[in-house]
């Protein structure tokens, strides 16, 4: 009883012919296909890393560099409006004398 459970392999009828042969050639091929295409696949991410970060590296650097400008004109807009309602409130005559206050540190706040 126990001999004749040996007698026969339990795997050969699972793959066994066409399907055992096909089964193994597909998975030598996944096999080879992943060894050779992975070195191929690493190449290829690091070299559109690497292009991407240059690429971004001088795409933010112009940006940066019209923000700047359109900042530094905005800003000169502004100073010069700010210096023409100055111009326009301020008197003609002689500019105002500011007066210097000391501190005391007895007089209460």
């Amino acid at each position: 009883m126990i001999y004749s459970q040996f007698q026969h392999n339990p795997m050969q009828n699972r793959f066994s012919g066409t399907r055992g042969w096909l089964a193994f050639v597909i998975g030598l091929a996944f096999m080879t296909l992943a060894l050779v295409a992975l070195p191929f696949l690493l190449l290829f991410g690091a070299i559109s890393f690497i292009a991407l970060s240059l690429f971004g590296r001088v795409f933010l650097k112009r940006q940066l560099a019209r923000f700047q400008k359109q900042q530094a004109n905005q800003e000169f807009q502004y100073s010069e409006e700010f210096q023409e309602t100055i111009y326009k409130e301020a008197p003609t005559s002689t500019p105002r004398q500011g007066r210097t206050f000391e501190h005391n540190p007895n007089e209460p706040v």
